[in-house]
């Protein structure tokens, strides 16, 4: 009983001891009243005085950059946005506010230089990029021929499935298909979406007899593969792993059978063009020694 007591004691004060040091000094805490105040010029003459007394604070540096820059001292405030920058705080969020400084005083070349300076730390987000396109204080930049080309690399940093030609390997999947048995007949249709901005292509199928499933399928870049889960409407689970090589995505895997056994899979999906596709699987219920086909389909595009 002492020993929970004493614990629980231990703790309160460890807890009280974290907030006491969080919390801001009285000092801070007025400047950081000013800043919400908009009293810009009392603000900055606040957080000048907290800089001075602890050059490291990277808050009070930033806050002094924003308090300056909205008095209008736009060559003060760059100095105070470096510094912040300096210190590692908002990295990408100092480096713009530099940049949208150089752009009030006219300078932009150096305001290009601390824009691309930003999106290459990552400046990339969307309300970012709002910025980047409705911020007045960027009207000058936006002008200029080199804005469309800062766009671009923020699409690229921001979408990089988009513009990954690993990623895109797969999309000639992508689309409405009817899908047919190597007879002639229906078997089936699926509908192959791109989302997550190009990082996952969906698969949404409904066989003809009914019976419905999906996968998901992912360029992996840490491990350089493609993967693909399954899971369809009975709770069967598949998942592959492979590579796009010689024309075709080539997945290995396994699906896990009733009662804990494993069956080894391969499912190839040949591009046979802009409008077919073939989806080849094969099984193996002894470790891979022999083969059978699982199907043979041929995907048609829906006109």
């Amino acid at each position: 009983m002492k020993r929970s007591i004493f614990m629980l004691t231990s703790f309160a004060l460890l807890s009280a001891m974290i907030a006491f040091a969080q919390s801001p000094s009285p000092a801070l805490q007025e400047a950081n009243n000013l800043f919400q105040a908009q009293k810009w010029a009392e603000s900055a003459k606040a957080y000048e005085a907290i800089t001075k007394a602890d050059s490291s604070n990277g808050l009070a540096w930033f806050r002094l950059g924003l308090s300056l820059h909205s008095s209008g001292e736009y060559r003060k405030a760059i100095d105070a946005f470096a510094q912040a920058q300096r210190l590692s705080f908002n990295t990408p969020g100092a480096m713009f506010r530099a940049a949208r400084a150089y752009a009030k005083l006219g300078e932009r070349d150096k305001a290009f230089e601390w824009l691309n300076k930003a999106v290459g730390a990552g400046f990339i987000a969307t309300p970012q990029i709002q910025l980047l396109n409705n911020d007045p204080d960027m009207a000058s930049v936006r002008e200029d021929a080199r804005f469309k080309e800062v766009m671009a690399m923020v699409e690229r940093l921001s979408k990089p499935c988009m513009y990954s030609e690993k990623a895109r390997q797969f999309d000639f999947w992508i689309g409405e298909w009817n899908v047919q048995a190597p007879q002639g007949q229906q078997v089936g249709t699926n509908t192959v979406q791109r989302i997550e901005d190009g990082c996952i292509i969906l698969e949404n199928w409904t066989g003809a007899r009914g019976g419905t499933g999906k996968s998901l399928n992912f360029y992996d870049s840490s491990l350089g593969k493609w993967r693909q889960v399954w899971v369809d409407s009975t709770g069967n689970v598949s998942e592959f792993t492979g590579e796009y090589r010689d024309g075709a995505m080539r997945y290995e895997g396994e699906t896990h059978a009733q009662g804990g056994g494993k069956i080894l899979r391969r499912l190839t999906f040949f591009n046979l063009g802009a409008d077919r596709v073939r989806q080849f699987s094969e099984r193996s219920t002894d470790g891979g020694k022999t083969w059978a086909v699982n199907y043979d389909f041929t995907y048609i595009r829906k006109k």
